[in-house]
């Protein structure tokens, strides 16, 4: 009798050391993954701006084939269209913003100045001999900041004035990167309805379903995530500049532009464009800090409580609380690329979790009310859940993006063929009767 309780202690030890060295492994083979994507640094580059810019085309694209314009001719107006409007933005924001970051970075020691005279009277009217030490430990840690400011800021104005001319040739290598890239995109946007076709006959019949369901998401999650956090972030850096312009601002268009790079890491990007354009406007006057931080507290509500919710219906939803998680996990991983693109691989992590789970238990994760899984439940006529539908949060995603063309066609042909097979047959029998 002693012996199956062993066996069963035996059996607990053996799973629990399986489920950790399948861990171990599994964090390994991501580590040296990331690794291994440093080592062509270049080839990823590539991939990462044809991928996105096709997501960003292919919307354009099946709404002019909807309209009777041939696809190629589609493809490369929806290109020309995503490449006039970054050339447009460019040509807009990037003389005032290289104007205004000299101005500031010009303006840097004497900001470090008025900032060490606040310290200064500060002490003098709070400070007295028994917080001596605390005023040595503050005094000494704005000095390191200062200096340490000071240096970051002549370095980069000297690198901007003067060393523009030496990285000519790491530029070229990203331009012709990115051309690559665009190509890539073109082709992408092109013909992804027939690489669905051929990925639907290499995956074979059993598991050509999950695979579009698995790029459905990709694309769902990435394409709609990224195309509206494009839109939302040039909206809130517009009012964002707009508004500190009229305020007076010496820096609206700098902080407009960095609202806008910021807007793309969630949570926290708003919170530091914000806080920067307070502390700018903190060294011309308080007043100017206070309506500041009003113009940006507005702006940022219109955006996430107004337009967010109009342009981000093509994407998945996903719980803030999974965003700050996939952020810091995207950082560690991959810098500020990994922070981008975190929070669109985590929403389709989230919707591939919610088919599978849906699928194997037949319980309904998702609900309206619901916080890391909310969203709108879907249901058949018998009131089942539909997992396909609750992932994508959506019940027309897979037909409206062509997916479903290259998997239908595929059936088509397989029954076309057991049709054709079926003949002969048919014949014989005949002759024979």
């Amino acid at each position: 009798m002693s012996v199956k309780p062993q066996a069963t202690t035996y059996e607990k030890w053996r799973l629990r050391a399986v489920v950790v060295w399948a861990t171990v492994g599994a964090i390994a083979l991501l580590v040296l993954a990331v690794r291994g994507l440093w080592l062509v640094g270049q080839a990823v580059e590539l991939l990462l701006v044809g991928t996105i810019v096709g997501f960003m085309c292919s919307p354009i694209v099946n709404w002019l084939e909807d309209r009777r314009v041939p696809r190629g001719l589609a493809a490369l107006l929806a290109l020309l269209t995503i490449i006039v409007a970054v050339i447009a933005v460019i040509a807009l924001f990037m003389g005032p913003f290289l104007r205004e970051l000299m101005v500031l970075l010009r303006n840097v020691p004497t900001y470090v100045g008025q900032l060490q005279d606040a310290l200064s009277t500060f002490w003098d009217t709070f400070g007295n001999s028994r917080n001596a030490n605390v005023q040595a430990t503050v005094n000494a840690l704005v000095g390191v900041l200062s200096d340490s400011g000071t240096q970051i800021a002549s370095d980069l104005a000297r690198e901007l004035s003067s060393g523009l001319v030496t990285n000519i040739a790491d530029a070229a290598g990203h331009i012709v990167t990115v051309f690559l890239g665009l190509v890539l995109a073109y082709w992408l946007a092109l013909d992804y309805p027939k690489i669905m076709r051929e990925l639907a006959v290499i995956a074979g019949p059993e598991y050509d379903e999950e695979m579009i369901l698995t790029l459905a998401v990709l694309s769902r999650s990435t394409g709609g995530y990224m195309r509206g956090t494009l839109i939302t972030s040039l909206a809130n850096g517009l009012m964002v500049a707009a508004g500190l312009a009229l305020l007076g601002h010496p820096y609206a268009g700098l902080v407009g532009i960095a609202t806008f790079v910021l807007h793309f890491v969630p949570v926290i990007g708003p919170f530091l464009s914000s806080i920067s354009a307070v502390l700018l406007a903190l060294f011309v006057s308080p007043v100017l800090a206070f309506w500041t931080l009003v113009i940006t507290v507005v702006a940022q509500n219109v955006t996430d409580n107004v337009l967010s919710p109009i342009v981000m219906r093509s994407a998945v939803k996903i719980h803030p609380a999974l965003s700050l998680l996939g952020i810091i996990i995207g950082g560690c991983l991959g810098g500020a690329v990994g922070m981008v693109l975190a929070v669109p691989l985590t929403a389709a992590i989230r919707g591939l979790f919610v088919y599978y789970f849906e699928t194997h238990t037949s319980r309904q994760l998702v609900s309206e009310d619901g916080a890391l899984f909310g969203s709108t439940p879907f249901n058949d006529e018998n009131g089942r859940p539909r997992p396909t539908f609750d992932a994508l949060d959506d019940d027309t995603f897979i037909a409206r993006s062509r997916l479903l063309a290259g998997l239908s066609r595929l059936h088509d042909d397989a029954e076309r063929s057991a049709d054709a097979a079926d003949v002969p047959d048919a014949e014989k029998d005949e002759k024979d009767a």
